[in-house]
């Protein structure tokens, strides 16, 4: 179980995440309309499609990850967070610090990709 202090940290460490990709997704959307324009030019209509494309794929990752990590939040708030989500078992700090969205102790997660969990 992780302690109150720690829990507090992974709060504020998972906010602030979640503050700067929304920033990054309302770019990416901002980006998407004004690059809307249609071009005479094939080569620059191919480059502007591109250019949608990619930023259609950032805003995408951004909203993936914004979910995650408002569920570790979520977890926090039920007191669950740290627990591994398939045994309850706990979720190593080690791994908790590298990446605190994690729903799963190390070897739950090794079984998982193994396609053992």
């Amino acid at each position: 179980m992780v302690s109150a202090k720690k829990n507090e940290h992974f709060k504020q460490v998972l906010t602030t995440r979640i503050a700067e990709l929304e920033h990054v997704l309302a770019n990416a959307e901002q980006e998407t309309r004004a690059s809307g324009v249609r071009h005479a030019d094939t080569a620059d209509q191919a480059a502007a499609e591109y250019e949608r494309q990619s930023l259609a794929h950032k805003a995408t990752a951004a909203r993936q990850t914004i979910r995650t990590l408002s569920q570790a939040l979520e977890r926090i708030r039920q007191g669950n967070f740290g627990e591994c989500a398939q045994c309850g078992a706990e979720i190593e700090p080690k791994r908790l610090k590298a990446i605190q969205w994690a729903r799963y102790y190390d070897e739950g997660q090794k079984k998982r990709e193994q396609g053992g969990g």
